[in-house]
């Protein structure tokens, strides 16, 4: 009869627990825990308190690994661009969360065409082979292109945006097809001459208007790589 009390006793515990869980917060059950450690029977069971921790501590490695991986690929790109004399054509920004090539005017794209230049692939290959090596952790590639103001778009009003569309596309084509770069992964944006970063009233200006940009963003949660 001891042993049968000590059981229905023990039930009604787990029974409190359960319905106390459900209605308190995590402080005051955590409380409630250690005040029925300490006061059951002999036969008492230990109450564990759930932990939050671990999901958490995972993701965090998850996320610190993945920066580390970043920092190296930035100065990896940085060293190899100087080396190779691509610093001339390529302006490389780093964030907290991506990094961002930009291709100046002429580096990868005939004046006013989509075609790309046989020595602006060997760039474009160059970089796409290092995206490829660290693919699991980029959420996301931006492509945009660019162009300058002329003072004719008045006139022509679609080129400018079929320009840098189509440059931003070819771009994309190029790395999915030839660096085994995730479409799914790729986003492309023609932002025509709106979105300038020099002087448009000066040739030095419009050139480096005239541009496209590859923003790779890195992964920020586990749960995002694949």
């Amino acid at each position: 009869m001891n042993t049968y009390a000590d059981m229905m006793n023990n039930l009604l515990v787990l029974f409190m627990v359960l319905y106390a869980m459900s209605v308190m917060d995590l402080e005051k059950f955590k409380a409630l825990a250690e005040q029925f450690n300490e006061n059951l029977s002999p036969t008492k069971t230990e109450v564990t308190v759930p932990s939050e921790s671990g999901t958490a501590t995972e993701d965090s490695s998850e996320n610190e690994e993945s920066a580390q991986e970043f920092d190296a690929l930035y100065e990896k790109l940085k060293t190899g661009i100087e080396e190779n004399g691509y610093d001339e054509f390529i302006e490389l920004e780093k964030g907290d969360s991506f990094i961002k090539f930009k291709f100046k005017d002429n580096v990868l794209f005939y004046p006013d065409s989509s075609s790309m230049r046989p020595d602006g692939v060997l760039v474009l290959q160059y970089v796409g082979s290092l995206l490829t090596d660290v693919s699991q952790y980029t959420e996301t590639i931006e492509i945009g292109g660019h162009t300058a103001q002329t003072g004719q778009e008045a006139q022509i009003t679609t080129f400018a945006w079929e320009l840098s569309a189509d440059r931003a596309i070819s771009v994309l084509q190029y790395l999915v097809k030839n660096c085994g770069l995730m479409q799914s992964k790729m986003s492309i944006a023609g932002y025509s001459h709106y979105d300038p970063i020099g002087d448009n009233s000066t040739e030095d200006g419009r050139a480096v208007n005239r541009r496209v940009e590859i923003k790779v963003i890195r992964v920020t949660q586990a749960g995002g790589m694949t």
